[in-house]
């Protein structure tokens, strides 16, 4: 496989990842504004729908950095572009900022390398992945009574 050609397949395996595995916010604020008005209570399956999906983006992720040619930095890597697909890039930079940890030259470490970062701060790309997609979940569920409750003023 040349560079080109796996940098092609690694965009294709992104996009497929994008359109299958991450939930849109509006694919869940409807279900819960429904919910909201039939008294219904879909919280849990919307918190393992997001957490789900951010699985799915760490796999393809991880997979997609293995077919680009990472080698031994795979996990890094995948870890960095997933995290970067679920918009949690500007998280990563406010922790470690908040925690003190810099580049050599003592600068700030944004997105990537945040993210980088962290991952071996917390044990690695497997505990950095539980820890985000247990995150994940859980703002999912935090949305879902959020959305309810807005919704709940306007009856």
């Amino acid at each position: 496989m040349t560079v080109s050609s796996r940098s092609h397949e690694t965009l294709r395996i992104t996009l497929l990842a994008r359109d299958h595995f991450a939930p849109s916010h509006i694919d869940t604020a409807l279900p819960t504004l429904s919910d909201a008005r039939t008294g219904e209570d879909h919280s849990r399956d919307i918190a393992r729908d997001h957490a789900g999906g951010a699985v799915g983006v760490f796999g393809v992720s991880t997979a997609a950095a293995g077919l680009a040619g990472a080698d031994a930095l795979t996990g890094y890597a995948g870890m960095a572009s997933a995290v970067l697909r679920l918009g949690l890039g500007g998280a990563s930079t406010a922790i470690t900022s908040a925690y003190g940890i810099t580049a050599a030259g003592g600068g700030t470490l944004v997105a990537a390398a945040a993210t980088t970062a962290l991952t071996a701060a917390v044990g690695g790309p497997v505990v950095a992945a539980a820890a985000v997609v247990g995150t994940v979940g859980a703002v999912g569920d935090v949305g879902d009574h959020a959305v309810r409750r807005v919704a709940s003023l306007f009856d």
